[in-house]
């Protein structure tokens, strides 16, 4: 790899956390004041990303290898 190539990745990676800092802030700042998700809430949706996530691996995982 070059160095150009070096540094263009590097400053594409700076740019990618800096824009995604952005966001975070943006969205702390929208949320902020609001009432917080009650746990029972939360929960469910975690538990719910879980099993979709558990599902898909079981099918990841059943497909036959190329």
């Amino acid at each position: 790899m070059s160095l150009q190539n070096y540094l263009r990745d590097a400053l594409h990676a700076q740019a990618v956390y800096l824009r995604r800092q952005a966001a975070l802030g943006r969205t702390a700042e929208h949320l902020r004041g609001r009432s917080e998700v009650p746990a029972e809430e939360r929960n469910a949706v975690l538990d719910a990303i879980e099993h979709a996530h558990a599902e898909r691996a079981g099918q990841l995982g059943n497909r036959p290898a190329p």
